[in-house]
This record gives structure tokens, C-alpha cells and sequence, in this order.
């Protein structure tokens, strides 16, 4: 499939083929010499469309391909290239602008001119042009995808921009320390982290952090300050956390009993949400991770950004539905209404992106609901190889209008909202049974008393 914002183009080119197409053959039979002529220009002219469908179809997001970088400066660019290059050789066009550049806007006529932001501008104090933090959460409130990087100088509007994502940067001028676990032995301070990517200290989602075997990992090296996660905030997940060593606080002061707030497995380097509407913003608390310095040094910093990246762009852990049926047993439409003891079928195929296609999601836990303000009827879908999930229940003994809900959410991947609504119907008169089990008790005491009755009257009648 062709992005839809290269749709116009593709059907020029291709009407343009058509129209020399016709064109060659007119003029071939007028003069059957120049045969070799047009089949030479006939293919020149699908190589070129293939290679126009080439260049324009490379993006692997699910969300478009267009990037918004802002820089302190763009002369940043030569620290971060290693980086940014993984980025274009996987399809994306990056745009880089200094982050005070007065031309700056995300939209243009009220269309969104990118698909997704990176922020390396940790000391910037205000954005130029039209861009600012009102604008930039309305970016996500549509559906776009944030990174953001900060340092122990992180601004305020950084820290405005994250705050309004659930995350709390420590102070200014504190870092992430941890002095038995330094990257670099020769730096006095231990600014500079090396964080193994362990169980307590990495989200163990390979929809995130990639499905690199733990045995073939190297540390993380992380030089930056520290965040926490607003309390009873659902939708953050912690991606990268210190040791039980690891605390933040200022290197240059002396510590104080008040000056270490964040310390121990509550000190989050790298955290990400994903909003109800499927919006993802990724915060990391240093900049240095992304540097080509990092990359080259004997870490996994290159891997670890290179899937964080993939998930906040949407490369992955994206879910679609689509074939939603319902239906009774031995049927294959859905009835206007069903029946109190119906016995039904519910079947849905769920696909997930991974980065090229759509393939078939694999999963236990996805439940379908049948309720009327309560759920009546809670089960899991058995899913197939093909991605197809089914269950079979029975109607609740209550009429009324009920609601197929499949309401799915996992960390790591968008959230899944399937609604269908049904009426149920009690029984016709003429479909009761006519001898119904549970009445068995009042027809006994019915018998029982016309024996009892007759008894009586065969005494009363042949006794004196």
C-alpha cells in the first residue's frame, strides 16, 4: 500500500503511463519499424514508477513517516548522526530545526505537517515560532508520537512537556549516580552510569525493549538527571530504572539529609506513556544515551534506542480488528434479536504491525464481555494460528439490551475497543416447555392433594 499523503502523485505518474502507453501503440501501427523504440521507452517508464513506488512506500510506521527534530542547535546533529541515520535507513524523512528557529510550526491550514517529534533541546527556555507546549500537547491529543530527551540542565518547558505527561524531573544541576556501578572508572564523580539490562532494572517487554536474548546484552550507559512517575498514574510504564545503589543528587555539593529525594528502584531513567488515544511519548533523562560517543562504546545503547524508537513511532505493538461476527449455533448471520438461553458464537480477528505488516496477534488473555451495565458473561477468546478469536456461551436468563465488549489492553501495545450492542428477548408463550423441571415440586403437591381428595371420598362414600 502507498501512504495516502503520496496518493495524488502516484496516480499522475501512472496516469501518465497509461496515457504514453497508448500513445506507443497508436504510433506502432502506423509504423510497425519503431516496435523496438516503444518497448525500449515502455520500460523505461515502469522503472521509473517502480522506483517512484520504492521511494515513497519505505516508511515502516503505522503513523506516517514525517519527523519533526528540534535541536539546541543543528550543529547537534554531528553528535546524534548514528542515531539519526538508524532512523532514515528505516524510512523516515527527518527534519531538523534549531528549536528556537522563529519559522517553526506543526501545522500548516489545519493539517499536521509531521508524524512525530523529537525534542533534544533540553536547554531551550521557549520554543520559536508557533511552536510552544500547548501546541506540542495538542500533538498528542491527536494521535502523535513524542521523544524527549533531557540532561541534568533540563529547562522548564522540557519539564513542562513531561510534567503534562505524568513524569517529574528531579532538580537542576543533580544527576543519576551510582558509584559500584560507573560506565567510566576514570571519572571521579560517577556521572556516568552502566546499567544492565536485568530484570530489576529493564522492562522485560520485547514489544519495547526488543526481543534480544538477556544473555547477549551489554549495559546501558546513561550520564543524566533523574525522574519519577506521578503516583497513580496508569498509563506510564518504567522502561529503564537504577540499581538499589542508585540515587540522584548534585555531585558538586555535599549531601544533605533533604537533598536526596529519588534513590534505590524508584530512580527511572527512561519512562514512556501511552495515552488512551494510542498517542506514545518517550522520556529519557539523558541525552548522552543518543549519542554516537555511547554507540560506539562497548554498550547496548545503540539496540535499546533503536526499539525505543521503533514502539514510540509505532513500528510495533500496534492492533487492529476487523471480521467482528456474531451469531447462534448452526447460523452464520446475527439475528435482529437474540433469545434467554441462546447458545452463541463470537468470533473477531485481531492483527498486530510489526514494523512491515499485518500479522496475526498470538495471545490467552483477551476477554469478551456480555453485559448489561454489569457484565453477565465473562470469557476468554480462543485464538487460532490465523489470529481468529472465538467463544461460545450461553444467553443470561435475563432480557434486556446487552453489549459484546472487548476492552484489551497490555503494556506495549495500543489499546483494543470493540462495542457491538444486542437485544435479548424473554420467551414467546409457545416456546416454554411444556413440563418445566423446577415445577416438579408444585405438580407433586398438585397429584398428592387430588389422591388425597379421592381417598376421602372413596372413605366417606363406603363407611358407615
Amino acid at each position: 500500500g502507498i501512504n495516502a499523503e503520496y496518493g495524488e502523485g502516484y496516480c499522475c505518474v501512472l496516469s501518465l503511463l497509461q496515457t504514453t502507453r497508448a500513445r506507443l501503440e497508436r504510433d506502432q501501427e502506423r509504423d510497425p519499424r519503431i516496435m523496438e523504440q516503444c518497448r525500449s521507452v515502455w520500460l523505461m517508464l515502469c522503472a521509473f514508477i517502480l522506483l517512484f513506488c520504492s521511494l515513497r512506500c519505505s516508511a515502516e510506521s503505522a503513523s506516517g513517516n514525517n519527523v519533526l527534530v528540534l535541536l539546541d542547535n543543528t550543529a547537534m546533529q554531528q553528535s546524534y548522526s548514528l542515531f539519526f541515520n538508524q532512523l532514515k535507513d528505516r524510512g523516515y524523512k527527518l527534519n531538523f530545526f534549531s528549536a528556537e528557529d522563529p519559522s517553526l510550526t506543526l501545522t500548516e491550514y489545519g493539517e499536521y505537517l509531521y508524524d512525530h517529534l523529537i525534542i533534544f533541546a533540553p536547554t531551550v527556555e521557549e520554543f520559536g515560532g508557533l511552536v510552544d507546549v500547548p501546541s506540542i500537547l495538542d500533538f498528542i491529543d491527536e494521535g502523535h508520537n513524542v521523544l524527549l530527551a533531557g540532561d541534568s540542565t533540563v529547562s522548564d518547558l522540557s519539564r513542562e512537556i513531561a510534567s503534562e505527561c505524568g513524569i517529574e524531573f528531579d532538580d537542576e544541576g543533580t544527576y543519576v549516580l551510582d558509584h559500584f556501578h560507573s560506565g567510566q572508572s576514570d571519572v571521579a564523580d560517577h556521572t556516568t552510569v552502566s546499567i544492565s539490562t536485568s530484570e530489576d532494572t529493564m522492562l522485560q517487554e520485547p514489544v519495547i525493549t526488543g526481543s534480544k536474548r538477556q544473555s547477549d546484552r551489554k549495559p546501558v550507559l546513561f550520564k543524566g538527571i533523574a525522574h519519577t512517575i506521578k503516583e497513580g498514574n496508569g498509563l506510564n510504564i518504567a522502561i529503564l530504572r537504577g540499581y538499589d545503589t542508585t540515587y540522584s543528587s548534585n555531585p558538586y555539593e555535599p549531601i544533605k539529609a533533604t537533598s536526596t529525594s529519588i534513590m534505590g528502584s524508584n530512580t527511572i531513567l527512561v519512562s514512556a506513556l501511552q495515552a488512551r488515544n494510542n498517542a506514545r511519548v518517550v522520556v529519557s533523562g539523558s541525552i548522552q544515551m543518543f549519542s554516537d560517543r555511547y554507540f560506539t562504546s562497548s554498550s547496548d545503547n545503540e539496540y535499546l534506542t533503536a526499539e525505543i524508537s521503533k514502539w514510540c513511532f509505532k513500528e510495533r505493538g500496534i492492533l487492529r480488528a476487523h471480521n467482528l461476527t456474531h451469531h447462534r449455533i448452526g447460523e452464520t448471520q446475527a439475528p435482529q434479536m437474540y433469545r434467554v438461553k441462546d447458545e452463541i458464537t463470537y468470533s473477531v480477528v485481531i492483527e498486530e504491525f510489526d514494523g512491515k505488516q499485518w500479522i496475526p496477534f498470538q495471545s490467552h488473555n483477551v476477554q469478551l464481555e456480555f453485559t448489561m451495565l454489569d457484565p453477565y458473561v465473562r470469557t476468554f477468546l480462543k485464538p487460532s494460528t490465523r489470529g481468529l478469536y472465538t467463544a461460545t456461551f450461553t444467553v443470561p436468563d435475563v432480557y434486556g439490551v446487552y453489549s459484546f465488549k472487548v476492552n484489551y489492553h497490555q503494556i506495549g501495545y495500543s489499546t483494543l475497543s470493540l462495542k457491538t450492542i444486542q437485544s435479548v428477548r424473554p420467551f414467546r408463550h409457545d416456546e416454554y416447555e411444556r413440563f418445566i423441571k423446577t415445577a416438579n415440586p408444585y405438580y407433586t403437591s398438585c397429584i398428592s392433594m387430588l389422591v388425597g381428595v379421592f381417598v376421602l371420598f372413596v372413605f366417606l362414600l363406603f363407611t358407615k
